[in-house]
């Protein structure tokens, strides 16, 4: 296939793959304290609100979306969180998840007649994702699923064909994390940074920089983490003061060196250096798991398809995500615009 630049290929979707990630996504979905939890990233480590403000000097080719507004600030939600779809110590080897939600957000929709009004963005702390498409992402989930062995069947798959898939893995479940506010986040899948319709525009990946370290109360020495930790860590390190990400765009340069449909390739920060168009501020704050702003983050769903077309997600696993989100939401019973 000849690739091309600021292009995505949905002429690769396979229709019962995506029915059978739906199927399997939902038949995970668990009850925890009385309340059906979210197929993945089920457990947040903090809620939070923040401030996303667009950077007042701006290239000209990126002003699209809410990129299109230098100087605007837009109230915003942040839910950190623990990827799985299970309740784990906070000191499990993981993915980290940060969902930035903006509110108060107009204009064409990725997902026409949605009824939202908010631009989701969502990363986590790896710069790619340990499956290249939906197909290779499918079959790792049946062979999970399959009773007392599912375990050593994906295992096994992965030592003898799959070594990428299975370095990506380790490399995510061997990282230490102290806090929430001192590490990096990737959003892994592309989308779209151009207008709402037409082919000129640019494929980009998303990234969010810390600017603070250190801000976290440090465990006493041969003591075992409590199990929520980062909730822990979170709080305390806004209880310091502010915290502040800077919001990066990398553009697509080489449709070879830096695909859209294969999202276990991580695009080259020396040959494209991603460019600060945002910031986020997440002021001080007391980080309460039982508190309003929990409550409301959990009654939210977090998607990329929250999104203005401007910013409309790419590719084979995002198109993915767009299936097997609304059916998560469908039976949580949450609202799709929210």
């Amino acid at each position: 296939m000849n690739q091309e630049l600021n292009r995505e290929y949905p002429e690769l979707d396979d229709p019962d793959v995506f029915e059978q990630m739906v199927t399997l996504t939902v038949g995970h979905m668990a009850t925890n304290d009385g309340r059906l939890r979210r197929a993945q990233h089920a457990k947040a480590t903090g809620c939070v609100a923040a401030r996303f403000h667009i950077v007042d000097t701006m290239a000209v080719d990126l002003r699209h979306g809410v990129f299109g507004q230098p100087g605007r600030t837009f109230d915003a939600l942040v839910r950190f969180s623990n990827s799985q779809s299970t309740f784990e110590k906070d000191s499990t080897g993981t993915a980290r998840g940060l969902a930035i939600k903006l509110l108060d957000v107009s204009g064409p929709r990725a997902v026409p007649d949605d009824g939202d009004g908010t631009q989701d963005f969502l990363l986590v702390d790896h710069p790619v994702f340990p499956f290249p498409n939906p197909k290779a992402y499918v079959e790792t989930m049946s062979r999970k699923g399959i009773p007392l062995v599912g375990n050593l069947l994906v295992g096994a798959h992965l030592a003898l064909l799959e070594r990428k898939e299975l370095k990506i893995i380790k490399d995510i479940k061997g990282k230490t994390v102290a806090s929430p506010l001192e590490i990096k986040y990737w959003s892994g899948s592309p989308y779209w940074l151009g207008p709402a319709t037409g082919p000129e525009g640019h494929a980009v990946k998303y990234s969010a920089v810390p600017r603070q370290a250190n801000r976290r109360t440090p465990p006493s020495e041969g003591d075992e983490p409590p199990d929520d930790a980062l909730t822990r860590a979170l709080d305390a390190g806004l209880q310091a003061g502010e915290a502040v990400f800077d919001f990066k765009v990398q553009l697509q340069t080489d449709p070879v060196a830096m695909p859209v449909e294969d999202v276990t390739v991580e695009w080259d920060e020396a040959r494209s250096v991603p460019v600060t168009v945002a910031t986020l501020v997440i002021p001080p704050q007391h980080v309460d798991p039982s508190g309003e702003v929990a409550a409301r983050c959990e009654s939210m769903s977090f998607s990329p398809w929250h999104s203005l077309a401007e910013h409309r997600p790419m590719g084979g696993m995002n198109r993915l995500r767009r299936s097997v989100y609304r059916a998560s939401v469908q039976k949580r019973g949450g609202t799709p615009a929210s």
